[in-house]
């Protein structure tokens, strides 16, 4: 009893908590990005669009789960629950198992955990390996008989188009359990046979039709890691047999905790944890969570240009602008970076251009970002966005169409009513107060001359159009001192008009300038504080008796003099 106990409770239960607990805690951010780059349809022609596709029902079932992953705690538990699973039915495939042999069934799942550590690895993967390993089940309850394997070799053909080619699992099973060659062979022949007749009708190249054209993000690059895991399963199940002897619990339990360790240094391995920080970043972003995101940069200490856009902007927003150089800076790009030809990175620059008021420019990272899903799928997170700027650019009716279709999901669809009773009102939309502020800010004369390389004058028309967008100020201001364009600084900083006194760090910059000019600082204008010049005097005699930017960082790392003269080479 306490061995079934720990074959079938324990060991499995401890697996699927590991698993739960890794994505929840250590990789939520990895399960929040597979959401949002898909946009499941409660329609008919979502369904057929998508099962037309060999593997295509797999691949509509994983999407379905994946909507979920909008919760993390969900999209663990999920993730969990699929690939504890595919190890159950390994087990009962492989009949009454010895405690080394019950041990081996947790290798192929401990596989496709690692293969989940990629951002752009497909829950339908899971769900094809699942499938495959049921319906072999049932297909094996089926008492031995030319019916049976009459009813093996169509369901061959069938789950190959349904689950794609992950099916051969089905038919491994079936033929390690039927243990005659025929029956396998013709079932093989069968398989073959799909492979052929789909390349021929639908032209598909015959390597994305053995590989599986949904399992992988990206159709370029197939990683080898679900097909490990495949030959993994194969492997046990045909060697089964020979795993049925009597042995002792403690070497179930050896090979359960190497297994186990394998797994760890494997997940190790493969951790993306400059990923895991970017998406991190972009999840609070898209949330809007400002201070949460000034919580995390303090403890991460961010140096990636798109994380830095996303904490320059926070700062932003929370009125702390004022603070930039209490972080690791790294020019202009880490405040607006370049756009980049990607579907991930341009997000967190279009909220910056969003929040701005420049809507086009949004409109434009946000589009070309989705086209560039490298699975063609569409995304809800854009499809939101650009409703949004169609509804503040007054282009109603293309709002309304991506607002019906986000109406047709299970998450959006409230978020989408509520604005579709904003189309065709442009009252309404002004009087919204968010979409009304944009409206009041955006540019209306000089959007079109938009040019990356003069983004100084771009922003500097968005503060003489709207002279109350105090956010392109900060922005324009903070420009300029990362490109450590002091006279563009001095020009536009409003040096009188800070209630509670300049900042300290653009009196800093003031200061850089005024002393290329002046004779000494003993007639600064009044604005600058006393203390102010003395910390200065004290870095430029540290500065020019070469003490070591190390030594120099601990007093004034913080100080945009020290940005100036020691970051981006300079």
């Amino acid at each position: 009893m306490e061995r079934i106990s720990l074959k079938k409770t324990l060991f499995p239960g401890l697996f699927a908590l590991a698993i739960f607990l890794f994505f929840r805690l250590a990789y939520p951010y990895h399960v929040y990005n597979q959401e949002q780059f898909q946009l499941f349809q409660f329609t008919w022609r979502y369904f057929v669009e998508t099962l037309a596709v060999p593997g295509g029902f797999a691949d509509w079932c994983g999407r379905f789960l994946t909507q979920f992953f909008y919760y993390s705690a969900a999209g663990s538990l999920i993730l969990a629950l699929l690939i504890a699973a595919i190890q159950a039915a390994t087990a009962k495939l492989a009949g009454n198992l010895s405690p080394l042999g019950y041990a081996l069934t947790f290798i192929p799942p401990v596989i496709l955990l690692i293969f989940f550590c990629d951002a752009d690895a497909m829950p339908c993967t899971l769900v094809a390996v699942l499938l495959s390993l049921l319906c072999a089940l049932v297909v094996i309850r089926i008492r031995p008989s030319f019916l049976r394997n009459c009813i093996a070799v169509v369901a061959t053909a069938l789950l190959y188009f349904l689950l794609g080619p992950l099916s051969v699992l089905f038919i491994v099973a079936c033929s390690v359990r039927e243990r005659k060659l025929l029956p396998g062979l013709l079932m093989a022949a069968v398989f073959a046979l799909c492979v052929v007749c789909l390349h021929k009708a639908m032209g598909y190249p015959y390597y994305r039709l053995l590989y599986g054209i949904n399992y992988y993000r990206f159709h370029h690059h197939l990683p080898a890691w679900p097909w490990i895991a495949a030959a993994a399963e194969g492997l046990i199940l045909a060697v089964s047999p020979m795993l049925k002897r009597q042995g002792k619990a403690w070497e179930g339990s050896a090979a359960f905790a190497a297994v186990m360790v394998s797994g760890a240094l494997g997940i190790f391995l493969s951790y993306d944890d400059e990923m895991e920080t970017y998406l991190k970043y972009d999840f609070l972003t898209r949330r809007f969570q400002w201070n949460a995101i000034l919580a995390e940069a303090l403890k991460d200490n961010p140096q990636k240009p798109f994380e830095m856009a996303s904490v320059n902007l926070a700062l932003v927003k929370t009125g702390n602008a004022h603070r930039m150089f209490d972080f690791y800076q790294n020019g202009p790009d880490g405040l607006l970076p370049p756009y980049t030809n990607d579907y991930i990175h341009p997000l967190i620059p279009s909220e910056a251009y969003f929040q701005l008021g420049m809507i086009n420019s949004c409109q434009r990272y946000t589009f070309e970002a989705q086209e560039l899903i490298p699975d063609f799928q569409k995304s809800a997170r854009a499809y939101k966005r650009l409703a949004e700027t169609n509804l503040v650019n007054g282009n109603h009716k293309v709002a309304g169409k991506y607002l019906k279709t986000l109406e047709k999901t299970l998450f959006y669809r409230g978020w989408a009513r509520t604005r579709m009773a904003l189309c065709g009102n442009d009252a309404a939309v002004d009087a919204d107060p968010g979409y009304g502020y944009l409206r009041s800010v955006r540019l209306h004369d000089h959007d079109f001359l938009f040019n990356r390389q003069a983004m100084e004058t771009m922003l500097g028309y968005l503060v003489q159009e709207n002279p109350d967008n105090h956010m392109a100020l900060e922005y324009l201001l903070a420009w300029n001192l990362l490109d450590k364009n002091l006279k563009g600084f001095v020009r536009f900083c409003p040096f009188e008009g800070y209630p509670g006194g300049v900042p300290r760090c653009y009196q800093e910059a003031f200061l850089l300038d005024f002393a290329d000019t002046a004779q000494s600082l003993d007639n600064v204008p009044a604005f600058i504080d006393p203390a102010v010049v003395d910390s200065f005097n004290l870095f430029m005699r540290e500065h020019g008796g070469g003490t070591p930017p190390e030594t120099l960082a601990r007093q004034f790392g913080n100080t945009y003099w020290f940005y100036y003269f020691y970051r981006l080479g300079v």
